[in-house]
């Protein structure tokens, strides 16, 4: 088993959910309860200049972690997010977060793994108090430790410009980034896989926990059995994502107001389908 056991990650810094049209999935999100940050270019570097990556990106930001709506406008097929976009629209990037991006991708080289180079990204944040362009380091995983999606670790070098979270919150009372539901034809093996990060905390069930971050895998059965439907996924596949909200009488209301049909989860919490949410499941737990 390849193994990550020596990088140092401390929890999900984002999660990206993956489309064409950003405008549409700014709409939706607001539809949702959530106040997405204006769409704005991701940029990467190119000959040591500023270049455009090609995807536009709003975000949902949070004390701790986001989420990313990335439109992709790029018709590159060498874009890095161009396979898993032949899949479907949806969630489809899950960054850990490094505290030294070249640390990391240096001990992974060492391990014998096929790691692509550190790149350079950054963003302009017109969003809080703070303004200025964000800057990031990041790099891919390997392939041979992930292909439910893209999966990268991510250095935040201005982090006090990424986490500033609305002044007056998210409608929907969403607080943070509290899991990812991963679709595998065999959970016994990605829950192993995934516990190999240092951080990653095995629990029963198929579940890994990182700093109250968790990590469910389920099989297409289980999925149905959980959630009523499948949508259409086809394993490995991120299938969606789960927030902590700060009153669920307020999420649903907000979902209800904005007509916004709603699933009564096993645990206390609600959840919506894909198609509602850009092709990913999206589950509101309770604090």
């Amino acid at each position: 088993m390849e193994s990550v056991s020596e990088i140092k990650t401390s929890a999900i810094d984002h999660l990206g959910v993956v489309g064409r049209d950003i405008t549409a999935m700014v709409a939706a999100y607001i539809r949702l309860g959530f106040a997405p940050t204006e769409p704005v270019s991701l940029m990467g570097v190119a000959d040591d200049e500023p270049a455009p990556l090609g995807q536009d990106s709003a975000h949902l930001i949070f004390a701790d972690s986001y989420v990313e709506l990335s439109g992709v406008t790029s018709s590159d097929p060498a874009h890095h997010l161009a396979p898993f976009l032949k899949r479907r629209n949806g969630l489809h990037i899950l960054a850990f977060r490094c505290d030294d991006a070249d640390n990391a991708h240096d001990q992974l080289l060492a391990q014998g793994l096929d790691v692509p180079a550190v790149q350079g990204a950054s963003r302009t944040v017109t969003y809080g108090s703070r303004h200025g362009d964000a800057q990031f380091k990041w790099f891919k995983a390997p392939d041979s430790l992930s292909d439910e999606g893209f999966v990268c670790l991510v250095e935040q070098v201005t982090p006090a410009l990424v986490f500033q979270p609305p002044a007056s919150g998210h409608p929907n009372g969403a607080l943070s980034v509290t899991g990812v539901t991963i679709l595998t034809e065999d959970p016994v093996a990605a829950t192993t896989q995934y516990s190999a990060y240092q951080g990653a905390h095995p629990l029963g069930g198929n579940q890994v926990d990182f700093d109250g971050q968790r990590l469910i895998f389920l099989n297409q059965t289980s999925f149905a059995q959980q959630f009523e439907v499948l949508p259409d996924l086809i394993p490995p596949a991120f299938a969606g994502f789960t927030v902590r909200v700060e009153d669920m009488d307020t999420t649903r209301g907000i979902l209800s107001e904005n007509s916004v049909p709603l699933h009564e989860g096993t645990s206390g919490e609600i959840w919506v389908s894909p198609s509602d949410a850009c092709g990913s499941l999206l589950i509101f737990s309770p604090t």
